[in-house]
Parts: C-alpha cells; sequence; structure tokens
C-alpha cells in the first residue's frame, strides 16, 4: 500500500510540472484534472491505510468541487486562449 502511495506522489509531481510548464493551454486543463484526481486517490488511499472512513467522505466532496474547478479554470482563462488561437 506505501507503495501505491509513492506512486501517486509521484505521478501527482509530473503532473504538477505539466501543469506549470505546459505548452498549451489543454496541456495545462489536463494536467489540473489529473492532479485533481490524484489528490481525490490519495485521499482514498490513507483512509483505506488508516482505516478512517472520514478520509472517503472528503475525497467525495473534493471530487465534486474538483468538477467545479475545472469548469470555472476553463471559463476564466478559457476564452482567452482560444481568441488568441483564431487571432494566429
Amino acid at each position: 500500500m506505501i507503495f501505491l502511495i509513492y506512486a501517486t506522489y509521484a505521478l501527482t509531481a509530473m503532473s504538477l510540472v505539466r501543469l506549470i510548464i505546459g505548452p498549451d493551454f489543454h496541456d495545462r486543463l489536463l494536467a489540473l484534472n489529473m492532479v485533481s484526481a490524484h489528490v481525490t486517490l490519495l485521499m482514498v488511499f490513507y483512509a483505506v491505510y488508516y482505516g478512517h472512513s472520514f478520509y472517503i467522505d472528503v475525497a467525495l466532496i473534493y471530487a465534486m468541487l474538483s468538477f467545479t474547478e475545472i469548469v470555472a479554470y476553463v471559463r476564466l482563462i478559457g476564452p482567452n486562449q482560444s481568441e488568441d488561437m483564431i487571432s494566429s
């Protein structure tokens, strides 16, 4: 179980790198979605590892909020990027 937690941390770090240096808006959007999924997965892993069901409740709430986060990211930043693509 510890190996899965460390592997998820490594994948999250790689997704954060893509989020920061992503060359395109779509790469950053995908990386943001991956980071949210990895954080949710880590909460579930910790719930199983420590035997606390509270982490699963928090993971479910975070998963619902991460969907809203993605929609807000597209609404706030997406139109600026798409206008740049059209003018190019």
